[in-house]
């Protein structure tokens, strides 16, 4: 009763590539460790154990080498609370941009009207704040974020799940747009097995830590292999007629 609890390990023994321009969906019920996981890809958390690889350099979390920060965006799943309100919308996107110290003031313009235009968004929004943007047009602008830097992999935490559903179909036509425009990877948290299905590759099904599963979209939820993926089919809510 009064004795050590045993640790908890929240990812435990995961392995899998991304292929450049790929396309993947991690998905699993809440507290399987997926949100864990794209926290330590993106430096913020460490792993205790093992490496991630990006472009050929090793890393286990926090340590990620500065050189390649850049290269590596998150698109946080709150668009409310992911942009700071006293800040203006120029003035968050280009935070990024301080992992490039050769970018100059033309330069960081420049990007930031890229990043902004590439989203399907005014340059001339960038001299507002945060609350003058409804939820789909702050997740464009999150996304336009993402991209200032020009990464090789972008990792989605449940991109959409915090919008209505009249603006999900545009923000994720939008993100496949800009993977055909830039070539970009995405790694998707999610459990919304419809949104997975319209945008990812290959899927990989997470549960107390470990991947159970692997396969595209369209096998693997025709014919779920493990009890846990056969469940998030079942709970999918039915299509309307």
């Amino acid at each position: 009763m009064f004795g050590r609890k045993k640790p908890l390990r929240a990812v435990d023994d995961v392995s899998f590539a991304i292929g450049q321009a790929e396309s993947v969906a991690l998905v699993g019920p809440s507290g399987c460790g997926k949100s864990t996981l794209a926290r330590m890809i993106v430096g913020l958390d460490n792993a205790s154990k093992g490496d991630m690889v990006l472009a050929g350099r090793a890393y286990n979390g926090a340590n990620l080498p500065n050189a390649l920060r850049r290269d590596v965006s998150l698109v946080f799943q709150d668009p409310f609370g992911s942009f700071d309100p006293h800040l203006t919308i120029e003035q968050s996107l280009g935070e990024p941009l301080r992992l490039e110290k050769l970018v100059s003031p033309a330069q960081r313009s420049a990007r930031l009207h890229q990043a902004v235009d590439a989203v399907g968004l005014d340059p001339q929004m960038l001299q507002r704040h945060p609350h003058e943007f409804s939820g789909g047009q702050r997740q464009r602008l999150a996304i336009a974020r993402a991209l200032v830097t020009r990464p090789r992999l972008v990792v989605l935490d449940e991109p959409v799940s915090a919008l209505d559903m009249s603006v999900r179909a545009d923000v994720l036509a939008l993100l496949a747009q800009l993977q055909a425009d830039f070539g970009l990877t995405y790694l998707i948290i999610s459990h919304d097995l419809d949104m997975v299905r319209a945008i990812a590759d290959r899927v990989l099904v997470m549960e107390a830590g470990q991947i159970v599963e692997i396969g595209e979209p369209n096998q693997l939820f025709a014919s779920p292999l493990h009890e846990l993926t056969r469940k998030l089919v079942e709970a999918r809510l039915p299509d309307l007629v």
